[in-house]
């Protein structure tokens, strides 16, 4: 072999890389397994009525302050937190970052005003932006929003305005301009260290326009969806046969062919840990969820182990387009799981003999297979000729 590499350039590497490849009696034309890597990644927040900042503000019921953003069937729910320091100074509009409730981004904002809508009297206003940015008309939110003044007196309540609000294009900024006088809020029941705090709560009731990405409980047993208990240790996951076996020829050999499990209800898995498996299920249902670097390493084993071509497939996308692994771990996956487009893109990004040589100095070479070295030893003669 090394009869066919020019001398002038690199010719020390590639005696090297040639003796390491006899050495090891490579044959091209056979694939041998690979050693099976470790974990790189371990497993697994008249003043009173809110205006277009001019409408009167609707009774609602009052809210129990319990509750953070939590998806509901009917209604979602969130929190927005406004701290301002430096209060007996505030001249500009201050606001909070977006939050997403109800897929919608919402910012809550607080500055002074002295208008005539404000009889020309100082106040503290407060209000809240829903979808601001967007151009387009089609959507609408129906919502409550409630503003509350947090008190730093505890035998002194927080002091809250309500109002409910159909958001859209032309309705996007609502709250307000008279939320409480400036002197009063500049009581000490209000202000600590200078600084105030002011919270909405914002209950969104419908919206149209904008779509919903699905989210699956799979702790709960849904009726009419859910027929089969998937058990890991000792912990319940309730799915549903028919949508699983569509993806796994696994899973449809355990619940359709002749396997004892066939006439169970409850299947316990072995050799899995509970939340990767639970994050395999939300990259496979409706919901989709993204392959991250954070959970690639274990669905590719999932994925693997049950045969998920889908899932796969989705590792490798990821793999490809992804700068947040490294050359040599993404060689090793593409060489464990036989994902082509993958190798075919780590061999194409090296770009010199230096590369691959960095390459060989890494522990994980020692994890893939000849086939793998045979390619990269291709590659210099490629880059060399």
């Amino acid at each position: 072999m090394s009869d066919n590499i020019p001398e002038p350039e690199h010719p020390q590497e590639i005696r090297e890389f040639d003796r390491e490849l006899d050495a090891l009696s490579i044959s091209c034309a056979c694939d041998q397994p690979s050693l099976v890597p470790t974990r790189l990644f371990d497993s697994p927040t008249k003043h009173n009525a809110p205006q277009l900042i001019d409408n009167g503000a609707a009774d609602v019921p009052a809210f129990d302050f319990q509750v953070y953003t939590q998806p509901r069937t009917t209604r979602t729910e969130g929190m927005l937190r406004l701290e301002i320091p430096s209060f007996p100074n505030l001249k500009s509009k201050v606001s909070t970052p977006f939050q997403y409730i109800g897929s919608l981004p919402w910012r809550l904002a607080a500055k002074t005003e002295k208008s005539k809508r404000t009889s020309d009297a100082k106040f503290f206003s407060v209000y809240i932006d829903c979808n601001p940015d967007s151009e387009s008309t089609l959507w609408s939110c129906d919502a409550v929003v409630e503003f509350r003044l947090v008190s730093r007196n505890r035998t002194i309540p927080a002091f809250s305005r309500q109002f409910t609000n159909k958001f859209n294009y032309n309705s996007n900024n609502w709250g307000f301009p008279s939320f409480m006088a400036w002197e009063e809020v500049n009581n000490s029941n209000f202000v600590r260290n200078d600084t105030v705090t002011v919270t909405a709560r914002v209950v969104v009731q419908k919206v149209l326009g904008v779509r919903n990405t699905p989210k699956y409980d799979f702790g709960q047993m849904q009726m009419n969806i859910c027929d089969m208990t998937l058990i890991i240790n000792k912990q319940k996951l309730f799915v549903n046969k028919a949508y699983l076996a569509l993806y796994s020829p696994v899973f449809y050999a355990m619940f359709f062919s002749n396997f004892q499990e066939r006439e169970k209800t409850q299947i316990e898995l072995e050799d899995v840990i509970l939340e990767e498996f639970r994050e395999l299920l939300n990259v496979i249902y409706p919901c989709h969820k993204p392959v991250t670097a954070e959970n690639v390493e274990y669905l590719l084993e999932l994925g693997d182990k049950y045969e998920i071509q889908y899932v796969m497939d989705e590792c490798e996308r990821f793999l490809v387009g992804s700068e947040d692994i490294v050359p040599i771990t993404k060689l090793m996956w593409a060489d464990q799981y036989l994902l082509a487009k993958l190798q075919d893109s780590c061999l194409r990004n090296i770009k010199s003999v230096a590369e691959v040589k960095a390459i060989r100095t890494t522990e994980e070479f020692k994890n893939i297979s000849d086939t793998t070295k045979a390619a990269l030893l291709d590659k210099i003669l490629k880059i060399i000729n």
